[in-house]
């Protein structure tokens, strides 16, 4: 009977090892991983929309040339990209195809293409703002951006412009630039926007340059933005 006791208190022993072997990988791994956040978080670039922050992706569905792909911002960014190198930069504009700001809008983002679609890849972000007659479409998308046929000019909800417009009938030329799909609004979370038409400029690497909510009290519009960050 002793030895039976002796060969168990030794298998004890055995067990305790392993434990404190488990034990010791699983607090490395944790220590391991906190290091990995904390390097992260030491990182020269912050996530946010704010200037000098990185600002946050988003996903879905963009249509360009007549068809829908799949889309990711931060895929678009050049993150090897240095201040004074060369390279493209990124024009945001967030809208709502019922928005009548936006609608009126139309021939100036028309205008901006003209004079600086060569310096900067331009995005429209379609949203659906949380007003009546603000219901938005894969369809309305396409008749914004193209002008094409979609509604009537009778104001019966139908169309563009909060249903008072065909979408043909807008001012400017078809829009020759990619168009997002964001009628859940994820832009307008993450970039805290508070309405349309709302306009952000980015550096090649995506870091926010110019966020038109920063300006509302020094007077600069996206004009004056677009020639100090895009003019030769």
């Amino acid at each position: 009977m002793s030895r039976r006791r002796r060969k168990q208190q030794a298998q004890l022993v055995v067990d305790n090892g392993d434990s404190r072997m488990t034990s010791f990988l699983v607090t490395s791994g944790v220590v391991s991983i906190v290091i990995i956040i904390f390097i992260s978080m030491a990182s020269d670039y912050k996530i946010g929309p704010a200037e000098g922050e990185i600002i946050p992706n988003i996903g879905g569905d963009v249509y360009e040339s007549g068809e829908w792909s799949d889309f990711d911002l931060h895929s678009m960014f050049d993150r090897g990209w240095s201040e004074g190198e060369d390279g493209k930069w990124i024009y945001i504009q967030v809208l709502d195809t019922d928005c009548p700001y936006c609608y009126n809008e139309a021939d100036e983002m028309s205008d901006r293409h003209a004079s600086y679609g060569s310096k900067a890849d331009f995005l429209s972000i379609v949203v659906e703002l949380n007003i009546g007659g603000h219901e938005g479409s894969k369809e309305e998308i396409i008749a914004f951006k193209d002008k094409t046929n979609y509604g009537t000019d009778i104001n019966d909800g139908e169309g563009c412009n909060s249903g008072r417009n065909n979408c043909a009938s807008r001012d400017g030329g078809v829009h020759d630039w990619q168009y997002v799909d964001d009628l859940n609004g994820d832009s307008m979370k993450s970039w805290d926007v508070s309405g349309t038409p709302f306009h952000i400029i980015l550096k090649p690497n995506g870091e926010v340059a110019w966020n038109q909510a920063q300006h509302t009290t020094d007077g600069q519009s996206i004009d004056y933005a677009l020639g100090i960050y895009l003019e030769d």
